[in-house]
C-alpha cells in the first residue's frame, strides 16, 4: 500500500454489496462511532460510504447525500442493479431496533427512506436476512427472513411464526418472521408458510439461487446453539415452501455447525450457481477455520484451502466478483478474531472481542474455475490485484482475437462457399429459363403444325365424302354396286385406312402436347424451387454477413473496454487518497454484553 493511502479501518457486524466493479461498505461497528440514536458524531460515520475498487484495490471514503438509517449492526442488505437496500438493524444503544427499508443510488450516492421505521405488522428486528427475488419483466421484491427483536417493539404476533426468548437477554426474542416488500406497489405482506420451515434463527446466511428460490444454512437458533441446518426455499406468489436437507440429500463432506460466519454466491462461471461459505463460531465458541463451496444443482460441497487469516474471522462479510468466465476474486472484509472475558468492575465480567486489523481487514483471494473443477489462486493484495487483472486481460484479449480469427475464418470459407452455390444456382436458373423459353417455342409451333395438319385432315376427309355425295353415280350406285362389287369395297377399305391413320396420328400429337405441356409445368416448377434455394442461399449469404459485422463490433467494442479498463486500473493504481485509520469502537461492550454474536 503507497504512504498515505486511505485504507479501510476495523468493521464488525457491517455490509457489503458489489455494484459494477466497486463494493461499497457501510455499517458495523468502527472506530469514532459513537452508541447514540442520532448524533451529530453518528450521522458524520454513517453519511460516508466506503467504495474499493476491484480493479485496482484501491479503497476510498464517498460522501452521501440523504439521511442514511439508524440501523447499523446486524442490517440486511441486498442489490438491485445499482441500488443497494438496506433493512432494518441495532441503532447502537439499548434495544433499539428499527424495521425501516432504505435505497442508497450508487451513481449518485443519495439515500432514499423507502419506509420509515414505524409500529406496523413488520417486526423491528437486526441480525437476519435478506434477499431479492423475482425475474426480469416481473415485480421485484425483497424477502426478509428471522433475526433478533426486543420484545416490548412487537406490535404483532403472527401465528405462522416463532417468537423464542434468547437466554440471559430479557427483552430480546430469535424468530423466524418471514415478510416480503413488493418495490412495485410499495407493500409490505406477511407470508403464508408450507413444508418444513426454519425456527426461529439469528446470524445465519441466505442465499438467492434462482428468481424464486433461495437457500439458508447456519445461524443461532433456541439457547444460542450454532447449527448445521440446510433450507431451501421456493416462493410462489404470498406463500414461501420449505425444504429442510438431509445428509443423505448432499454428496461429500458435511458442513459444521456455526454461527456468524458469511457467504456470497457466484453466477455465470460453472453451470450452476455457486454457494461460497466462510469462517465463523461454533458452538463451543471457537472460529471455524474453512472456506466450502456448494454446488446448488448437484449440492455437492467441497472445501478450499484458504489461510487462517482469510477464514479465522467472525461477523464479516464475504462477496464476490467474476472477472471473466474462470476467474472469481473473493473480497472478505472485516470481522472478529476471538473473544474474551475481562474484568470491568463490581466483579462483573463482560465479553470483549478482538477485531481484524491492518493488513488482513481486506483480503481478496482468487479462485480459478477450469475444466470442471474450482481451484484457489494467490492471496492479493492492493499491489498484486491490478498486476494479476492487468494479466487476466492479456489473456482474455488474446482468447478474444483468437477466438475471433477462428471465427473470421470459418465464416469466410461458409460465406464463399455460399456465394459459388449462388453463382451455380444462378447460372442453373438462367440455363431452366432457356429450356423453358426453347420448350415454350417448340411446343407453340409444334401445335400450329399440327392444327394446321389437322384442319387439313378434317378438310379432305370431308372433301372426299361430298365428292362421293355428288358423283354422277350416286344414283347408280346400287346398279355399280352390283355390277363392280370388288372395285366399290377396295376402295372404302382404302379411305376407311387413311382416316384411321390421320386419327392416329392427331391422337399421337395430342399426347405429345400433352406431355409437352407436362414437361413445361415441371420445369416451371423447378425454376419455382431453384429460386426458393437463391433467395435462401442469398438470405444466409445476408445472416452471414451481419453476424461478422456483430462479431467485429463485439470485438472492437470488447477491445475498448478492456483498454478502458486497463486505463482505469492504472489510474486507479496511481491514485493516492488520505490516510485513515481507526480506533476499536468505544460501544462494543454495550453490545457485546447484550448480542451473542461478537
Amino acid at each position: 500500500m503507497a504512504e498515505g493511502q486511505y485504507q479501510l479501518g476495523v468493521r464488525v457486524q457491517h455490509t457489503t454489496a458489489v455494484v459494477g466493479e466497486v463494493l461499497y461498505c457501510w455499517g458495523g461497528a468502527r472506530g469514532g462511532l459513537d452508541g447514540s440514536h442520532d448524533s451529530p458524531t453518528k450521522k458524520q460515520c454513517t453519511s460516508a460510504i466506503d467504495a474499493f475498487n476491484l480493479l485496482s484495490g484501491v479503497w476510498s471514503s464517498q460522501p452521501t447525500r440523504g439521511s442514511p438509517p439508524l440501523g447499523i449492526m446486524g442490517v440486511s442488505c441486498t442489490t438491485i442493479n445499482n441500488n443497494i437496500y438496506y433493512f432494518g438493524g441495532w441503532c447502537g444503544h439499548d434495544f433499539c431496533f428499527h424495521n425501516s427499508l432504505n435505497c442508497l443510488d450508487t451513481l449518485t450516492l443519495k439515500w432514499k427512506e423507502i419506509q420509515p421505521t414505524s409500529d406496523n405488522f413488520v417486526t423491528k428486528r437486526g441480525f437476519g436476512g435478506m434477499i431479492v427475488m423475482g425475474s426480469e419483466g416481473e415485480p421485484q421484491q425483497l424477502l426478509v427472513i428471522g433475526g433478533e427483536a426486543p420484545i416490548s417493539t412487537i406490535t404483532q404476533y403472527h401465528h405462522q411464526f416463532e417468537y423464542n426468548k434468547m437466554a440471559g437477554v430479557d427483552d430480546l426474542v430469535r424468530t423466524n418472521e418471514q415478510n416480503i416488500y413488493n418495490l412495485s406497489n410499495g407493500q409490505w405482506t406477511v407470508l403464508s408458510v408450507s413444508g418444513q420451515c426454519c425456527p426461529p434463527t439469528s446470524s445465519f446466511i441466505v442465499e438467492r439461487i434462482t428468481h424464486n428460490k433461495g437457500i439458508m444454512y447456519g445461524g443461532s437458533v433456541d439457547g444460542g446453539i450454532a447449527t448445521n441446518s440446510i433450507y431451501l426455499f421456493q416462493l410462489s406468489h404470498n406463500t414461501i415452501n420449505w425444504e429442510c436437507l438431509n445428509q443423505g440429500a448432499i454428496s461429500g463432506l458435511w458442513p459444521k455447525e456455526r454461527r456468524a460466519h458469511a457467504s456470497t454466491i457466484i453466477n455465470g462461471v460453472s453451470s450452476s450457481p455457486i454457494l461460497v461459505v466462510i469462517g465463523g463460531r461454533d458452538n463451543r465458541d471457537q472460529l471455524v477455520n474453512d472456506c466450502l463451496l456448494l454446488d446448488t444443482n448437484q449440492y455437492n460441497w467441497m472445501k478450499i484451502p484458504l489461510p487462517d487469516s482469510v477464514t479465522g474471522r467472525y461477523a464479516h462479510t464475504v462477496s464476490s466478483f467474476v472477472v471473466d468466465h474462470t476467474h472469481v476474486f473473493l473480497i472478505i472484509v472485516g470481522g472478529g478474531v476471538e473473544r474474551e472475558q475481562k474484568h470491568v468492575g463490581g466483579g462483573v465480567m463482560e465479553w470483549f472481542s478482538t477485531p481484524v486489523t491492518d493488513p488482513n481487514i481486506t483480503m481478496v483471494v482468487e479462485l480459478v474455475f477450469n475444466d470442471g473443477q474450482w481451484s484457489v489462486g494467490p492471496v492479493l493484495d492492493s499491489v498484486s490485484i491490478p498486476l494479476l487483472y492487468e494479466q487476466i486481460l492479456k489473456e482474455r484479449r488474446k482468447e478474444s482475437n483468437e477466438f475471433m480469427t477462428d471465427k473470421e475464418k470459418e465464416l469466410q470459407v461458409i460465406i464463399e462457399s455460399l456465394r459459388h452455390d449462388l453463382q451455380v444456382a444462378r447460372i442453373n436458373n438462367q440455363s431452366l429459363q432457356e429450356a423453358l423459353l426453347e420448350t415454350q417455342s417448340l411446343s407453340e409451333k409444334t401445335m400450329l403444325t399440327l392444327e394446321t395438319q389437322s384442319l387439313e385432315t378434317k378438310t379432305l376427309l370431308t372433301k372426299r365424302k361430298r365428292d362421293q355425295e355428288d358423283s354422277p353415280h350416286s344414283d347408280n350406285s346400287k346398279k355399280f354396286k352390283t355390277d363392280e362389287p370388288e372395285e366399290s369395297v377396295e376402295e372404302k377399305q382404302i379411305m376407311t385406312g387413311e382416316y384411321e391413320k390421320l386419327k392416329a396420328i392427331v391422337a399421337d400429337k395430342e399426347v405429345f402436347i400433352t406431355e409437352l405441356l407436362k414437361g413445361k409445368t415441371q420445369v416451371e416448377e423447378q425454376l419455382k424451387e431453384k429460386q426458393i434455394v437463391i433467395d435462401d442461399f442469398k438470405t444466409t449469404v445476408s445472416e452471414k454477413d451481419a453476424y461478422i459485422s456483430k462479431l467485429l463490433k463485439e470485438k472492437s467494442q470488447q477491445q475498448e473496454r478492456i483498454t478502458s479498463q486497463e486505463e482505469q486500473s492504472i489510474k486507479e493504481t496511481s491514485s493516492v487518497e488520505v490516510q485513515f485509520n481507526y480506533l476499536i469502537p468505544s460501544m462494543g461492550k454495550r453490545y457485546a454484553s447484550k448480542f451473542e454474536l461478537i
